[in-house]
């Protein structure tokens, strides 16, 4: 016989051929790992319930945990001023603080309610924002007083909102003992961010 004939019949399969099957079974094991990994793969059935009842430890209820903790940024974006308490412009300063905690204050300069005027923005170099750490749930007031320094009169403001870390703070009124020696809203955009 010739040596054709003894060799065995996978020696005369191609190369390339067996190439391929080695590559999909590579490519078969490959996409069955994924899938794994992924969740993709059918879930095992759950075997039957036993017909005698497993012992069971109790449980330990969980520890309780710290609650959770949010970092609040308030930033003043505006003043509306309703009233400045004079016929011209007043020059009013303001210090703003939140749960007993000095934020910010605002330096005097003059405030003027006509209707083109009664919306100021804070100046660049003013300091316009503050950092609160609040717990979930827990409330914190936002004081807002002010001072004019008038030559002939000096008039006093003051205001306070309620501050969550769940919701953004709610524009903040301050007025004068009198409401016509000074009125104003001061309005925040709040970020919070948990920590």
């Amino acid at each position: 016989m010739s040596d054709d004939n003894d060799k065995r019949w996978y020696t005369r399969v191609p190369a390339i051929s067996i190439a391929l099957v080695a590559f999909l079974v590579a490519l078969t094991t490959l996409i069955n790992n994924v899938r794994e990994i992924g969740g993709l793969k059918e879930k095992p059935t759950t075997p039957a319930a036993p017909s005698q009842p497993v012992a069971t430890t109790p449980v330990k209820p969980a520890a309780p945990q710290a609650p959770a903790r949010y970092t609040v940024l308030l930033t003043l974006e505006k003043i509306e001023v309703v009233n400045d308490g004079t016929n011209g412009s007043t020059a009013w300063s303001f210090d703003v603080s939140a749960g007993g905690q000095d934020l910010f204050a605002l330096p005097s300069r003059d405030y003027l309610d006509s209707e083109a005027e009664r919306i100021v923005t804070p100046r660049p170099t003013d300091p316009s924002m503050g950092r609160v750490v609040l717990v979930a749930g827990q409330e914190m007031l936002v004081k807002i007083s002010g001072r004019s320094s008038g030559l002939i009169s000096k008039a006093a403001a003051s205001g306070s909102a309620t501050l969550l870390a769940e919701r953004p703070l709610a524009p903040v009124r301050v007025v004068a003992g009198d409401g016509r020696d000074g009125e104003f809203i001061f309005h925040f955009a709040t970020v919070t961010t948990p920590q």
